[in-house]
């Protein structure tokens, strides 16, 4: 395997000490082992450990400063999450993509067999999804890329075989489209928006006969913008598809999104920008023809 640059290690090896510290302590590790079951309000993980409330929400702060954990409070009470993110750090430090791509199918394999084993049937679940994203780039120039600019970073494997690109129309009850040749299929509409900050989406998003609502919160952060992202889907959805769901959403934000805005790449359905009214003048023509 090739070694990376002595510039880059010493870089990774700031990036981790944070992450090695949080993982030193016991308790820490158990509460990541509850949250990687599901996501989890404060007074379910405090139930399991015979320590004070208090200290359980010191050890969530630690977790959180690490970036393992990331939180949202939707109502009265905050729900945590893991974020595996953070762990890819590690993975990345020794090993190489294709040997992690079998490890985890390993581990997905030794999953199915031990709960076989058990005797232990899983419901098709719905998916409860959060993460963290640090973008070198302004509220605004995130916020563009996301509602005026999706082709650029949403794609494959999100999207159907047949798809050539993607619009959302900037408003409330806007629709968030996917296009075909011809035709196409609405995946979401905006139920929130305010500029600069927030984007929700509501809709079908491909889960078939789920629902999902997809939030995207932005805030000035030292390096540019953190980009906080949530998405819970309602409904029957097989375990296969909520995998997939979940590793497409941080492919698309973490690595696609995150290049388009700091680089200007576009890794997204559309390899060249496609504005709304161009979209609009093509189909304009189609009809007319």
């Amino acid at each position: 395997m090739r070694r990376p640059p002595a510039r880059s290690r010493g870089s990774i090896e700031a990036r981790t000490a944070p992450i090695w510290r949080a993982l030193g302590d016991p308790t820490r590790r158990r509460i990541l082992d509850l949250l990687l079951e599901r996501p989890q309000i404060t007074g379910e993980i405090a139930a399991q450990f015979r320590i004070s409330r208090i200290a359980v929400m010191r050890h969530l702060q630690a977790l959180s400063d690490a970036g393992l954990v990331v939180s949202r409070k939707p109502g009265r009470e905050r729900r945590y999450y893991l974020n595996a993110i953070a762990l890819q750090q590690i993975n990345r430090r020794w090993f190489d993509p294709l040997a992690a791509g079998w490890a985890s199918g390993i581990l997905r394999l030794r999953g199915r067999v031990e709960s076989r084993e058990l005797g232990v049937e899983r419901d098709a679940p719905s998916l409860d999804l959060a993460f963290d994203v640090r973008i070198e780039g302004s509220p605004a120039a995130v916020f563009n890329a996301l509602i005026t600019d999706p082709g650029g970073w949403w794609g494959h494997p999100m999207l159907r075989p047949q798809a050539t690109g993607l619009t959302v129309e900037p408003r409330l009850g806007g629709l968030f489209v996917e296009h075909w040749e011809p035709g196409g299929a609405v995946l979401a509409a905006v139920t929130q928006l305010a500029t600069d900050r927030r984007l929700e989406l509501t809709g079908p998003f491909h889960l078939g006969l789920g629902l999902g609502v997809a939030s995207f919160d932005l805030a000035a952060d030292r390096d540019g913008t953190l980009l906080q992202f949530s998405f819970r889907a309602f409904g029957p959805i097989d375990p296969e598809s909520a995998r997939q769901f979940s590793e497409g959403w941080r492919e698309l934000l973490t690595r696609r999104l995150k290049t388009l805005v700091e680089q200007g790449v576009r890794l997204g359905v559309a390899p060249e920008a496609r504005t709304t009214r161009k979209l609009s003048s093509e189909r304009r023509k189609r009809s007319d023809g």
